[in-house]
Parts: structure tokens; C-alpha cells; sequence
């Protein structure tokens, strides 16, 4: 099985590929000091310690304050599951108001091929499921699965809030599913929605024949709507053949009464179940087991046409000839006077839902082109469809999640406390997420550092959208300043991912890489204020948000400082492991790409040095804006992008490459061993690769160059002017290294692991393959130089379209070639896409390429 950066999330992998699919066994770092005191700091950054200790003085005043107020009488929770004890940002005013109810529900559950669900934690929940094939049997599709092998899915229109067109392509089937939100007069809180569905063949002009006569094909698709809370339903009588009468109903906090209706014009036969199920996880195998059971009685797949006692989910299933069509219909607050059912239920169904959904398209159209200008920066039909696709997937991909995330328990604590903790974990406070996925099949939930890239997207869209979505990551630190790298929030969200891959570990770092949105916003907002436009809301905003990232940066700056001062590397690594080349390095983002051979605490990551630059001129530029001391900032930024610094650090004067420092050798190998278990007397040994160190390691450069070499650059630590960046231009230039026609590869072929596995089930992840998120900072990176004064201009404006054509032209190929954006793209196989799909996490900024937008 392939390396992930993250868990499998298939169910079917075997013991041992999970055994071997990135789970961090890395021992606890050395404790930090409490109160924020600084271990390491650049030199002559006095002014840094000063700062700091202030901040952790104020957060932790803050604490003590919080702790004796009667809101916290409940026991003394431990500080790795205790909330930092400031304003949460997503509490804002303007995340309420009209911005709530027009939020309030959407396509919140991308894990399913359609979810619908409003942004509360006990919510109603409505989804698409259809009898598909899978292995020779029926199966329910639901649940996003890479193993349905459909041809294609996703949203090809969405707007992230009011409306979105989806297509799916399984078995010749195409299923079209519109959802839009509307609001008139009567509705309850967070409006009416409608789901239109439509069925047919994906080839209408081609047909079986039978006795030569066309003949039609047929086939089931079932909608639902659940009661997460497990309130009863009422269904209304199937037989009641009244005008307008829904099809089940029932009332729920904040919306009132509701009424959820079907409308069909095709003659399709209609059947339904009514069930009983408090876990909404397992949805998929309650509804097959009920027509299983069905089946066995009366030969065929169609539920009974009866409800189980206080049902809290309803069942419809739509079967009928293809083509055919159908409307549902949600309507809120049908128990409010002047309700007005019969109109809303028209404005919402038939020719009208059409007009409606035409008119959305062409707004979404229009605000695109606004927006991205993709007809000037690209011009070919076959690059804007793929731009569309890179947002809808995007902005439809964005959930709602709600639960506690589980913290591994550190050795020191094991036994305590036992009402906050199972044997093996402590329970996060119950929290919500509002963020987007990474994949919908296979990283349906929220991460640390992909969101950042997300947001960089996002907010060129629907900057209120990405606001809200970073202010919940926010809300989800830790008092020490950490926040959960991997958000599994929720039984559904739990429900794809191994149970020993759930829990998180407080010492994990995560780029900080919602760093880059927050600057370009925060550029936005000085802009704002020079022209005297800026908001009073956007400044609350950033005021709100500052604790927060005062105690963020504070917990990089204490826990994950390497030995010599000013110096960082991520901890966490596994010094002891036997099974892998390279002890992987699952905090940095960039898993398995090469590090010290043999971790240690005398080591150094380059990439670590330009985040953490790059997060200090972040707070520097958020400290003036906010009228906050920025000195401490100012002078930990100057000494991170001291050239002179950075290349004592980093810079191998001899190769002209930056690189990791650490205890390290090349010589290190996988072998093959026999291994027999001792307690077994007769049998066959096992045969397993084991890593072997055949000559022993010094402390020096780790000698492997790819995209941890091309940070400096990547994140404008170089100055314009420098010799060192014409040299590396010419190395990004080097086909030898990283330059290839489909863009830049993750690691130089001249590396001694290039394109080798890590063991003997994890494929090359970050060693070799084409990322699109690396390869967006290096553009915008050459961008900003061949606009920028400097004796290299030239030379980065040469190179810079070259690049972009590239990227662009790889990714519009195999996206039109397989129906997907793919999570990298191959070399040996000329840029295919591989990995997991859809992945419309960091592949998307495509669109920002696109459109020339960095």
C-alpha cells in the first residue's frame, strides 16, 4: 500500500499495510518551559525574549483569571484538552446575523456523494444513495469510495453557499444533482432548500435491443432524510394522493416545523422505509440490510412501505425507466402563520426550479469571469472548465464537523483523571470545524496545513467564507498554543479512518501555513487603511485573531527550536525505527521526503527556518496594523531572513544548494531478512525488508535537494539582487534536478532516494512526484521576482511561463483524460495523475495559476 501522509482510510487494507501507512510513533520532545519562556532565540533578539515573556505573561494572567471565574467550575481539565481562555474569533458579530442564516445549511457533508446538513451539531441530515454493482453484487453508493470506481464525480458549479450542480458517472448511469437555497416569505430560519435529481444514460443513443426494440434500462435511487438528535418523524400516508402533501415531516430548534416533499412528472414508482438508527455513520448498510431483508421476503430490492416506531429517518426510493427526474423539497417554518406551503412548494419544483437553477448558473458564470478573468489569462474552453471544476470542487467540498478530537495521554500522565480520558486518550473540548477537505474520498475532514493552501483560494472567491473557516481553526487551540494537525470530528468523520490513526499528539507540529492567507490578508486590510476604507469589522477581526497567533507562534518558537539559537527542525522523528530508509517526517507535511539519516536534537530543517520567518514578518505587519508592540516580531523576522544567518545555517557553499543539517549517512539500506517467530517450533519464516546502516553517520548536510532546498526561495527569503539567486534559477532550470514538462518534481533525480520506497509497502511520496501546492509557491515565487528590480529579472520572467504553461497544461490534460484533479502527477508515466482523487484540496490553486493570481 502506498505511503499517505496521513491514515488509510480503506477499510479493506490488510494489518500490516496499516501497520506501515504513517502512523507516528515519534517519542515526546523535551518539555518546554511553561509561561512561554523562550529556549532559543535568534542572537541579538533581546527584544524577541522581552516580547514573548510579556505575551505569556498576558495569556497566562488570562488563564489563572479564567480558571477562578464561576463559568469554570467544572474539575481542572489538563492543559493539553484545556481551551486557550481568550475570545474565540468565530464569535464574532460577523459571522451571525444574515451571514449565519444564509450558512445555515449546505453541502456540508462532502464525504458523501451528496450530503446536505446545516451548521449545527445535532442536525437534520439529507443524502443521495443508488443501487450500483460493485464485485458482481448490488451495492449502495453513498459514502465518497475510490473503490466504486466511478468515471467520474463532482461539483462542476458551486458557489459555496446558495447553489451548486454536481455530475456522476457510474456504469454508464449519469446522475445530475442541483441543489439550491431560497428564501420567501414564511420561511423559518436558514430558508428552504430543493435537490433536483436527474437519471439517464450516459450514452442516450446507445440501447440494448431486444426483439429490435430499444430496450430501456432501469434503475433505483434512494434520498433521505435523518434526525441526527433522534426526534421522531411523522410520515404522511402514502395512498394520501392530496395536492401538495409532504412526504414526511417534523420540527426542530431554530427552524420550527418542516416539511420535506417529492415531486416527480416521469412514472416512477415511489417506495419508502421508515428507520430507527441513533449512528448516522453507518447509514449505507441500515438502508442495504432493509432491502436485503426485503428481498429475501419478496424477490425484490424495494423497501416495505412501513416504519419502524418513533422512525428518526425516512427513506424514499425513486425507481423507474431512464431518463427521469425528480424535485425534493425542504420547506422550514411551515408551522409559522402565513407559511404559505402551496407557493413556496411551486417556486421550488418543476419550470420554476428550472428558471431558478438557469439564473444561478449564470450568476455563478458571470461572477467567475469577474473573478478569475480566465477568458484573457488562458482563453481555451478546456482550461476554464477545468478552472470551474478546481472552485466548485473547492468551495463544495467545504464541511461542517462537530465532536472531540482524542489527544494521546504523554507516559507521565497515563492513569490520571480517568472521568476526562479513556485508557489511551484525553477528550478535546467538544468543538466545530468549518473547513474544506483535502479529498472527498479520501481526506474527507479537516488539516492544518493544507487548509492554508485551501484559503489562499477561497478567499479570492467569497472572502467571508474564509474569514469564518480560518476562525474556526483558530478557536481549536490548545492554552499552550497547539492546535490538531488532523480534525476527525464526529462519528461520520471517524468512520473513515483506522481507529489507531485517530488520536493526536501534542507535540506534533504542522506548517503554519494558514500563515499565508492570514498575510494576504492582512496586506489587504494595511491597504485598506492607507486608502481610509477599511472596516470596523475587518479590524475587530484581526484584533480577536492576534492573541491567538501571539500564542500560536509562541508554541513553534518554544517547542520546535533546535539546538544552536535562531535554529528550528520539527520534532517527532523516529530515532529508532528498523523498517524504514528514512524516518519520515509526517509534521513537516512533506512525509517521507529525505532527512537526517538518524534523528537527533542537533538537527536543522530549512523549511522550519522560512516558515517561521515567514509567520514572524506576518505578526510583525498584524502588530502595527493592530497598534500592538511588533519590536519582538520585527526582530526575530530581520534575524530569520538574515542572508548572512541563514546560509551559516543552511547554505553548502560548495554544491550552492540549501539543505537539513543532521546526524547523517547515505549508506543506508533495505534488505530483506528471515524472521521466525521464537514460540512457533515448525512453520515458514516471514520474510520483511529491514533498514541497515552500513557505515556510520556524522554530523553534516543531508546532501538530498528538492523542495526543502527551494523554501528560501519559495518564500522570498532571497534578496532580488543576490548572486545566489541567479544560481537558483539555473538549478530550477535543471532538468537533472527538479524541472520537468509537467512542473517540478518533489526531489532530484540525483538524489540517492529518489523515486525509492521507504518500505516495502510505502510507495515514493515526496520523492519525485509533482505537487501542486510546492510548485504554486515556487511560481508565485519567480513571478514576484521577474517584477521585481534586480540583475535577474529577465531570467525569472523567462522561466516563469514556462513553468505556468507547464503546470497548466499537465493538469488540463489528465483532468479531461480521467474526470479528475489528482492528489500528484507521475513522471515515469508522463505526468498521470495518481494518488488519491478527487483531490480538490492544493491541486486547485491551478486556478489561481490560471488566472495569475499569487
Amino acid at each position: 500500500m502506498k505511503e499517505r501522509r496521513r491514515a488509510s482510510t480503506d477499510a479493506s487494507s490488510s494489518s500490516a499495510d496499516l501497520k506501515s501507512s504513517g502512523k507516528n510513533n515519534a517519542k515526546r520532545p523535551p518539555k518546554s518551559k511553561r509561561g512561554g519562556i523562550v529556549r532559543k532565540v535568534c542572537p541579538g533578539s533581546t527584544a524577541l525574549l522581552l516580547g514573548i515573556c510579556v505575551v505569556a505573561l498576558g495569556v497566562a494572567a488570562l488563564y489563572w483569571i479564567g480558571a477562578l471565574s464561576p463559568a469554570m467550575e467544572e474539575p481542572v481539565r489538563p492543559r493539553a484538552v484545556t481551551p486557550l481562555p481568550v475570545p474565540r474569533v468565530s464569535d464574532l458579530k460577523q459571522f451571525k446575523g444574515e451571514y449565519r442564516e444564509r450558512m445555515f445549511w449546505g453541502t456540508y457533508r462532502p464525504q458523501n456523494y451528496l450530503g446536505i446538513r446545516s451548521r449545527t451539531p445535532q442536525s437534520l441530515l439529507a443524502g443521495l444513495m443508488w443501487l450500483g454493482v460493485k464485485d458482481g453484487r448490488y451495492a449502495i453508493r453513498h459514502t465518497c469510495e475510490e473503490s466504486d470506481k466511478l468515471a467520474r464525480y463532482g461539483w462542476l458549479r458551486h458557489d459555496g453557499s446558495t447553489y451548486g450542480r454536481q455530475e456522476l458517472l457510474d456504469q454508464g448511469v449519469t446522475l445530475t444533482t442541483s441543489f439550491l437555497k431560497s428564501w420567501e416569505d414564511g420561511s423559518g430560519y436558514g430558508g428552504d432548500w430543493a435537490v433536483r435529481i436527474k437519471v439517464e444514460a450516459e450514452n442516450a443513443t446507445e440501447s440494448s435491443q431486444e426483439d429490435g426494440q430499444p430496450k430501456s434500462r432501469s434503475t433505483s435511487i434512494f434520498f433521505y432524510i435523518a434526525e441526527e438528535a433522534g426526534r421522531s418523524l411523522s410520515f404522511w400516508p402514502k395512498g394520501k394522493n392530496v395536492a401538495d402533501a409532504p412526504f414526511v415531516g417534523g420540527s426542530a430548534s431554530e427552524i420550527g416545523g418542516w416539511q420535506f416533499h417529492l415531486h416527480h412528472k416521469e412514472d416512477v414508482a415511489v417506495s419508502y422505509a421508515g428507520l430507527r438508527q441513533i449512528h448516522m455513520h453507518n447509514l449505507t448498510q441500515l438502508v442495504l440490510n432493509t432491502l436485503m431483508n426485503q428481498g429475501r421476503l419478496t424477490g425484490r430490492l424495494q423497501l416495505p412501505d412501513s416504519s419502524d416506531r418513533h422512525s428518526n429517518i425516512a427513506v424514499l426510493q425513486i425507481s423507474g425507466s431512464l431518463p427521469f427526474e425528480v424535485d425534493m423539497v425542504f420547506l422550514s417554518g411551515v408551522d409559522k402563520k402565513g407559511a404559505d406551503v402551496p407557493k413556496r412548494l411551486k417556486n421550488l419544483t418543476g419550470v420554476e426550479l428550472e428558471r431558478r437553477l438557469i439564473q444561478k448558473e449564470q450568476e455563478f458564470e458571470n461572477r467567475f469571469q469577474d473573478t478569475f478573468k480566465l477568458n484573457e489569462k488562458v482563453g481555451g474552453e478546456k482550461e476554464v472548465e477545468v478552472g470551474r471544476a478546481a472552485l466548485s470542487n473547492m468551495v463544495g467540498g467545504i464541511g461542517y464537523f462537530h465532536g472531540q478530537s482524542r489527544i494521546a495521554i504523554p507516559a507521565e500522565f497515563k492513569g490520571q483523571e480517568p472521568e476526562l480520558s479513556s485508557p489511551d486518550y484525553w477528550l478535546y473540548w467538544p468543538a466545530e470545524l468549518f473547513t474544506a477537505v483535502p479529498s472527498r474520498s479520501f481526506f474527507p475532514r479537516g488539516f492544518l496545513w493544507d487548509e492554508g493552501f485551501h484559503q489562499l483560494l477561497i478567499s479570492r472567491w467569497d472572502r467571508n467564507i474564509s474569514l469564518d473557516i480560518i476562525a474556526h481553526w483558530l478557536d481549536l487551540m490548545n492554552v499552550d498554543g497547539w492546535i490538531p494537525r488532523e480534525q476527525i470530528l464526529g462519528a461520520e468523520a471517524r468512520s473513515k479512518v483506522p481507529e489507531e490513526f485517530v488520536i493526536q499528539h501534542t507535540s506534533n507540529a504542522n506548517p503554519p501555513a494558514l500563515m499565508l492567507v492570514i498575510r494576504r490578508l492582512a496586506l489587504s486590510l494595511e491597504l485598506d487603511l492607507k486608502q481610509g476604507q477599511a472596516r470596523e469589522e475587518d479590524m475587530e477581526y484581526f484584533k480577536t485573531m492576534y492573541p491567538r497567533l501571539q500564542a500560536w507562534f509562541n508554541w513553534f518558537n518554544t517547542t520546535q527550536s533546535g539546538k544552536q539559537p535562531g535554529t528550528y527542525y520539527w520534532h517527532g522523528r523516529d530515532s529508532h525505527t528498523s523498517r524504514e530508509l528514512n524516518p519520515k517526517t509526517l509534521t513537516s507535511g512533506l512525509d517521507d521526503y529525505p532527512r537526517a539519516s538518524h534523528p537527533t536534537d542537533d538537527e536543522r530543517h530549512v523549511d522550519l527556518w522560512c516558515w517561521m520567518a515567514h509567520a514572524a514578518e506576518t505578526m510583525s505587519l498584524i502588530a502595527r496594523l493592530t497598534g500592538e508592540p511588533h519590536e519582538s516580531y520585527e526582530a526575530t523576522a530581520n534575524g530569520l531572513t538574515n542572508l548572512t544567518r541563514l546560509n551559516e545555517m543552511h547554505y553548502d557553499l560548495e554544491s550552492g544548494h540549501y539543505y537539513d543539517y543532521g546526524l547523517h549517512t547515505e549508506e543506508v539500506k533495505l534488505r530483506w531478512k528471515e524472521l521466525k517467530d521464537p514460540r512457533i517450533k515448525t512453520g515458514i519464516p516471514q520474510r520483511i525488508l529491514r533498514r541497515v546502516v552500513l557505515k556510520k553517520p556524522k554530523l553534516g548536510w543531508v546532501p538530498h535537494f528538492g523542495y526543502v532546498s527551494f523554501f528560501p526561495f519559495a518564500l522570498r527569503i532571497i534578496p532580488a539582487d543576490s548572486t545566489i539567486m541567479g544560481h537558483h534559477l539555473a538549478l530550477l532550470h535543471s532538468h537533472d534536478l527538479l524541472w520537468t514538462e509537467f512542473g517540478l518534481r518533489s526531489l532530484a533525480t540525483t538524489s540517492s532516494v529518489f523515486m525509492k520506497h521507504n518500505t516495502e509497502h510505502d510507495a515514493p511520496y515526496w520523492r519525485g512526484p509533482v505537487w501542486m501546492n510546492m510548485n504554486y509557491l515556487i511560481l508565485s515565487a519567480l513571478y514576484k521576482y521577474s517584477q521585481e528590480e534586480g540583475h535577474y529579472k529577465k531570467t525569472a520572467a523567462l522561466l516563469y511561463p514556462q513553468l505556468r504553461d507547464n503546470l497548466i497544461r499537465n493538469v488540463v490534460k489528465q483532468y479531461h483524460e480521467s474526470g479528475y484533479l489528482w492528489e500528484n502527477y507521475d513522471l515515469k508515466s508522463k505526468g498521470k495523475g495518481q494518488g488519491s482523487h478527487p483531490f480538490s484540496g492544493w491541486t486547485s490553486l491551478i486556478l489561481l495559476i490560471m488566472g495569475e493570481m499569487y
